[in-house]
């Protein structure tokens, strides 16, 4: 009997607001069903100790997470997050047991030295591990390169007439233009609100994700863009793929990203992509072949420039829709499932002192 236990990086009511549901999370956190019992210790949130869905909740303060590992007894433990849960998976370590924390983001203040104390650490792009690497030099022997993944299943070109109908009712314009992501500097709002001047006046924002609209609503005010950028707190999971399908161009110029997780999900449903030609999109995403890639992401013209380019809808661009899909289904839930499933298993293997030889022929069952 297999168990995992993880030290989520923000309390649980966080991602059901963003949209997803108990099966998400599930999935997330169990892939491939592999763990028989799969256990969320946490400082935050309103549950003592319940199990909804397949998975335990445990609230408890961080002093007390190694004795709760000590009396569970998890094959592995997990921390999401190469900060708090960074600190918490090392100063809860209980020998014998393996450590494994996952690194989500490129910000340095986001990468707690604690890494070089675990046994494992999974980061989401190439992006990602260069900047653990240069924050916690020497570690390189300990790392994995694993993506997010998609349920490609969910996420593919869909349409829906009367949700169409509602949409184009909701936000008029002639092309929509989708911005996913929280309402932050990383995003990128401001530039895209800025390039909203150089577009033609029917092309119109929706911007999708959690934050405060305070500061952007009054840019679009100053720059005489109001009655063209909407602000929608959340989508939920299961419609975000016909929203996907039905804009005319999903525009996120990110100024840094850990992974861009919206982008696999736009890619798996054909969308027209405009994004910053950095890492980690560049890993996959490929300019003029699946998408358009924005060298001065902060130069509002460049970023209309790829608007008006994907809205145009030109034969080369619906053909870089098309390419589009075969980027998501590389991320697809049941490849990215096999490939952590495979690091679980090496890495309590390790903690017994398993032979290399013996460890290879582990992995290769799962990649």
């Amino acid at each position: 009997m297999k168990k995992l236990l993880f030290f989520p990086s923000d309390p649980i009511q966080a991602y059901l607001e963003k949209g997803r549901d108990y099966e998400f999370l599930d999935n997330y956190y169990n892939p491939g069903s592999y763990f028989d019992e799969v256990i969320c210790v946490s400082p935050w949130g309103e549950r003592e100790d319940e199990t909804i869905s397949r998975i335990r909740y445990i609230k408890s303060s961080p002093d007390k997470f190694r004795s709760i590992i000590k009396r569970m007894k998890p094959d592995v433990v997990r921390g999401y997050g190469g900060y708090c849960c960074a600190d918490w998976a090392v100063a809860s370590k209980v020998r014998g047991i393996p450590t494994i924390v996952s690194v989500h983001d490129t910000n340095p203040q986001l990468i707690h030295s604690s890494l070089k104390n675990v046994d494992g650490i999974i980061c989401m792009s190439e992006a990602v591990k260069k900047a653990v690497l240069e924050q916690v030099p020497d570690i390189s022997g300990k790392i994995w390169v694993m993506p997010n993944r998609i349920d490609t299943e969910v996420y593919q070109k869909k349409t829906n007439n009367e949700l169409t109908h509602s949409l184009n009712e909701r936000f008029p314009g002639q092309y929509h233009v989708l911005h996913v992501g929280r309402k932050t500097e990383q995003k990128n709002l401001d530039t895209v609100i800025k390039a909203l001047t150089y577009l033609p006046k029917g092309v119109v924002v929706i911007f999708v994700g959690q934050g405060d609209t305070t500061e952007f609503e009054k840019m679009a005010e100053s720059f005489g863009v109001a009655e063209r950028c909407f602000f929608v707190d959340r989508v939920e999971s299961q419609e975000l793929p016909y929203w996907y399908s039905w804009c005319d161009c999903m525009c996120t110029p990110s100024r840094w990203e850990g992974f861009g997780y919206v982008f696999i999900e736009a890619a798996a449903c054909e969308a027209g992509i405009v994004t910053s030609n950095i890492g980690p999109m560049n890993e996959y995403l490929t300019h003029e072949e699946n998408a358009i890639l924005i060298n001065d992401y902060e130069n509002p013209k460049e970023v209309a420039n790829g608007v008006r380019r994907i809205i145009d809808n030109s034969e080369d661009i619906q053909t870089m829709k098309k390419n589009a899909r075969g980027v998501g289904l590389r991320f697809s839930k049941e490849i990215v499932d096999q490939q952590e499933m495979a690091i679980y298993e090496e890495m309590m293997f390790r903690s017994k002192n398993i032979k290399p030889s013996l460890l290879k022929r582990i992995k290769n069952r799962f990649i």
